[in-house]
């Protein structure tokens, strides 16, 4: 019989930095621990638990940790150390299911539907935590849903150490009252449009009833984050997920580390505009924007989306850009970014049925303005003129 449900664990390691050192320095388990530049210069990646209690935190700098903990022992980023960890973490987790996803070098999906004909999830959960624990030193938090989105939100309710269940029905009093800006997907930018809107928590998210300004600050994804806050999430775990068949994509690594919010959404469009430009020149669409983000740690995330039709427009490509770079920016600096595009078609095979009346929808302005703008760059042989882009 075809099952009609699934269990999902999304596995999260606790500080993930600061517990690589721990488990290769024991006598470091008690004391205050930062991880980041030495200088007071310099910015914390991670702090161990110890440290948290002192107020300590990540992307803090390092003068105001140590203001805050004089006794904190700071070590610098050492990334094959955790490289090493990261492996042995994914490794474990394929013990227990052929579908693992990596969601980034310390957390990870995996579907456990099977193995829980045979086994309650709460003891296959206890069994992950209890190995990595006595085998690596790895405290991890694991929360259990029937979906993707609903394991995320379930394994950050308690840490360190924790394991949440979080099904459908428990929704209402275990999610709903939490803060909107603790809702998996959204943005630093995107909740303080919402909480001035009136959206505090995600119920209110639920319960709010008017739809045409709501979607001025969610943009086309106000449905799917109204299903998400209902629990509804629709994603299977996909070990293929961030890997590109075929793909445009540019990045660059930066000399000095970006700072501000307002240089990095300026090197995203820079980058962007690149990618664009290639993936015209190539006679193709895409439908898969993807982002790579690195921080002066070497820790990254990578972020993809999927479009419901393919383009090769700039500015529906930006919008993602900019959409996935605000649901998952740090506050470190940044090293490194990069854009691509993948799932890609030749231009001849892209068809869309239109009526009359989608016609000027489908012709905006802006792209009449970005042809312009290209054809007088072209007849002067570099970028005189480019457009604006909002602040």
């Amino acid at each position: 019989m075809k099952k009609t449900y699934r269990v999902i664990f999304h596995i999260d390691l606790n500080a993930f930095f600061a517990s690589c050192e721990m488990a290769q320095d024991p006598s470091l388990k008690d004391v205050p621990l930062g991880i980041g530049g030495r200088s007071d210069r310099g910015v914390l990646t991670t702090a161990n638990y110890v440290a948290r209690e002192y107020g300590v935190t990540s992307a803090m700098s390092v003068y105001e940790a140590k203001k805050r903990c004089p006794n904190l022992v700071i070590l610098p980023v050492n990334f094959e150390l955790y490289h090493h960890y990261s492996e042995q973490f994914f490794k474990l987790l394929h013990e227990y299911a052929d579908e693992v996803e990596k969601g980034s070098i310390d957390e990870g999906y995996i579907d456990v539907t099977d193995l829980s004909e045979e086994k309650h999830p709460l003891d296959i959960a206890k069994e992950i935590q209890g190995r990595l624990l006595d085998e690596y030193k790895l405290p991890v938090s694991i929360g259990i849903a029937p979906n993707m989105f609903l394991a995320k939100m379930a394994s950050d309710m308690k840490k360190p150490l924790g394991i949440t269940v979080l099904i459908k029905r428990d929704i209402k009093e275990k999610m709903w009252p939490l803060p909107i800006k603790e809702m998996y997907g959204i943005g630093k930018k995107t909740y303080p449009d919402l909480i001035k809107i009136g959206i505090q928590t995600i119920g209110d998210l639920v319960q709010y009833d008017d739809k045409r300004k709501l979607q001025i600050v969610l943009g086309n994804r106000m449905e799917e984050f109204i299903d998400k806050a209902h629990g509804i999430d629709d994603r299977k775990v996909d070990p293929h997920r961030h890997i590109d068949m075929k793909s445009i994509g540019n990045s660059q690594t930066y000399s000095t580390d970006l700072q501000t919010y307002q240089e990095i959404i300026e090197k995203l469009s820079h980058l962007t505009r690149k990618v664009v430009n290639r993936l015209q020149d190539d006679g193709s669409v895409a439908k898969t924007i993807n982002i790579q983000v690195r921080y002066p740690d070497f820790s990254q995330i990578n972020r993809s989306y999927t479009l419901e039709s393919y383009t090769n427009n700039y500015f529906d490509v930006y919008n993602v850009v900019e959409r996935l770079y605000d649901e998952n920016q740090s506050d470190l600096p940044v090293r490194l970014l990069g854009v691509s595009v993948s799932n890609m078609i030749p231009e001849s095979e892209h068809v869309e049925q239109m009526t009359i009346y989608d016609i000027e929808k489908n012709l905006p302005k802006e792209e009449k303005v970005l042809k312009i703008i290209n054809s007088i760059n072209n007849v002067y042989g570099q970028k005189i003129i480019k457009k604006g882009t909002k602040k």
